[in-house]
């Protein structure tokens, strides 16, 4: 990353594709629709209006200047929400520790696998953040997984400000030492610039000075730490054991107008009832699905599922996803099997990559579901959303076609011709 920054300014709500507006009527016929919402519909259509949904059901009359989808034989549900990656990047994991003053929209490669391979598998919408290596990464980005440029990209920028209390070379104390003083430090700061605010409007008023206004500034590396003391940046913070989580209960106390959410790693589930008190949101990262742990006694291994963990304590299940190519937990569909493998209900794990991380990102009266005036991100499926043997067969945006299976280059490549099951 470099260290200019990209202000984008775009809303979600205005981000209806050029292409979508051209082509104002899309119907989408398909065998099952799965809402996300508790209703789903068997031999039903999806009406698109504008890049919206206006209406879904059975026996709806598609009207004559609609462009069709024929998904008759296929499941049509909601793209999956990422709320919380950091694929896609040139430098996820930057290892520096406090550069609060970068975006990840400096360090975003559109042409990135990451984002053709995420598409691929019917993720419409994802918070790339900053890695966990770091004590303040910078600012994240929520990006659609397709476009030549990352403002083509973008729906909303500056969707909060990475932490970590992940170890450091220093050790953990010292990790939670310089996260205390950083955030402290951006206090004193303020302090200092109110002290000289308030001398210059003394002196104004004494008539001496010819300024007119106070024109200081925060310096560029404090202003996202004092917006996010005060509650103006939603901070995502890195916690990787049960000493990280009482940490976060003394933040809360120090810093009342913080705005968190916890990114748990695999060892936070020994601290599952704890977190849930807390009542901050919380994504569960992607390696924290199940593991083998080895008792340090009898040195017996035995798999440990913080999913089911966190589940049971009544903490709303959020998943991410992992950047790592050729890693399972890449893949949403996985992630969603593993968790009901587990034990945790099937609505539950589903809406994991669906309802809740709209919720959590602030969009949940725009994604995360299919009702009418919600925005149409939809994938076509070729069958149960969580089966190995099911695949995507196509995508949709904003209500216009992003991708089709049957067109993927990639796939055409591998598979050694044209055709999506081949």
């Amino acid at each position: 990353m470099n260290h200019s920054h990209v202000t984008l300014g775009l809303l979600l709500a205005l981000s209806i594709s050029t292409a979508a507006v051209a082509q104002e009527i899309v119907a989408v016929k398909a065998g099952k629709v799965i809402t996300m919402t508790g209703s789903d519909f068997d031999n039903a259509v999806i009406l698109i209006e504008d890049g919206r949904i206006s209406q879904v059901g059975p026996n709806i009359e598609i009207p004559w200047n609609a462009k069709v989808v024929d998904a008759s034989d296929k499941t049509v549900m909601p793209t999956w929400v990422i709320a919380h990656c950091s694929g896609g990047m040139d430098g996820a994991n930057e290892r520096m520790e406090n550069v609060p003053f970068l975006s990840v929209a400096d360090g975003v490669d559109p042409s990135d696998s990451f984002f053709e391979e995420a598409l691929r598998n019917g993720v419409g919408c994802m918070n790339v953040m900053p890695g966990n290596s770091t004590l303040l990464g910078g600012t994240g980005m929520v990006l659609r997984p397709t476009g030549a440029t990352v403002e083509d990209m973008a729906m909303r920028d500056r969707s909060g400000l990475k932490l970590s209390l992940g170890s450091s070379d220093a050790g953990k104390v010292a990790q939670i030492r310089k996260l205390r003083r950083t955030l402290e430090d951006a206090r004193d700061a303020e302090q200092e610039l109110e002290r000289k605010r308030a001398e210059f409007e003394r002196e104004k008023a004494a008539g001496a000075t010819d300024e007119k206004e106070f024109e200081e500034k925060h310096p560029e590396e404090k202003q996202a730490v004092v917006d996010l003391i005060h509650g103006k940046l939603r901070g995502y913070l890195y916690v990787g054991g049960t000493a990280d989580v009482a940490e976060v209960g003394r933040m809360k106390k120090t810093w009342a107008d913080l705005d968190l959410v916890l990114v748990a790693g695999p060892e936070t589930y020994k601290a599952a009832h704890a977190l849930a008190q807390l009542g901050l949101p919380v994504v569960l990262d992607w390696n924290a699905l199940e593991f083998w742990e080895t008792d340090p006694i009898t040195e017996e291994e035995s798999l440990v599922s913080p999913v089911k963990v966190f589940d049971a304590a009544g903490i709303s299940l959020v998943l991410g996803i992992s950047n790592n190519i050729g890693s399972p937990s890449r893949y949403p569909w996985w992630q969603i099997a593993t968790a009901v493998r587990n034990g945790v209900d099937r609505q539950t794990a589903m809406r994991a990559l669906t309802v809740e991380p709209a919720k959590l990102l602030g969009l949940g009266d725009d994604l995360g579901s299919i009702e009418p005036g919600k925005i149409a991100n939809l994938q076509v499926l070729t069958g149960d959303p969580i089966q190995a043997t099911t695949w995507v067969e196509t995508v949709l945006l904003e209500g216009e076609v992003v991708y089709e299976r049957a067109d993927d280059l990639r796939l055409q490549h591998l598979f050694g011709g044209k055709g999506s099951g081949n």
